[in-house]
């Protein structure tokens, strides 16, 4: 019985041997289990370029007193609403002649410190631009030649281009060929 049992556990010690020798040979065999590349051709990969969350010295996140010491005080601030879609609280903070209006959330329980900005939109007089360098008065092809595989073309048209989506993204409205106002953010939920 001695000897049965003996041999058993030198097969399964050489077993457990042979797989952790082979183990390091298949994971260096990509054939054998890297997946075929995919070939959609419906879907093109982002340019790089888009970043749906920052506009001049404000970003997405970013907590309100980061966004104080980047724009100073605001000329205007709403008082905090509850939304229904998010159940955060929000207030839009403006600053005139930046041209540009901040919507802030917080959590209901913790408001004080915790403001964040939750969009922005900028108009007229707005000196600042996207990542990739379009800002209020640039022209339609000057979107397409920034955004050239990152424009939603389901939610776009020559009046308004999206980038990535209304759920978060970045949309330029135009007229007469130029930017007019931009918005970056879920402008739907």
């Amino acid at each position: 019985m001695k000897p049965l049992i003996l041999s058993f556990l030198v097969l399964v010690f050489l077993s457990c041997n042979d797989h952790k020798k082979e183990s390091p040979a298949a994971e260096n065999d990509t054939t054998a289990i890297a997946p075929s590349p995919v070939t959609d051709t419906t879907h093109t990969a982002p340019s790089g370029k888009i970043d749906i969350e920052r506009f001049g010295p404000v970003k997405i996140g970013q907590p309100a007193s980061e966004t104080l010491k980047a724009l100073g005080e605001p000329d205007e601030k709403t008082v905090a609403t509850e939304w229904g879609a998010d159940g955060l609280l929000h207030e839009d903070w403006t600053w005139i002649s930046h041209g540009i209006k901040i919507n802030l959330s917080s959590e209901k329980t913790n408001i004080s410190g915790s403001m964040a900005v939750f969009s922005i939109n900028a108009s007229a007089t707005c000196p600042f631009k996207t990542m990739a360098g379009i800002g209020i008065g640039s022209s339609y092809e000057d979107i397409v030649a920034a955004y050239p595989r990152d424009i939603n073309k389901e939610e776009s048209s020559q009046e308004q281009v999206t980038i990535g989506s209304v759920y978060g993204g970045i949309i330029f409205i135009l007229q007469q060929n130029k930017v007019t106002n931009i918005f970056l953010g879920a402008a739907a939920e």
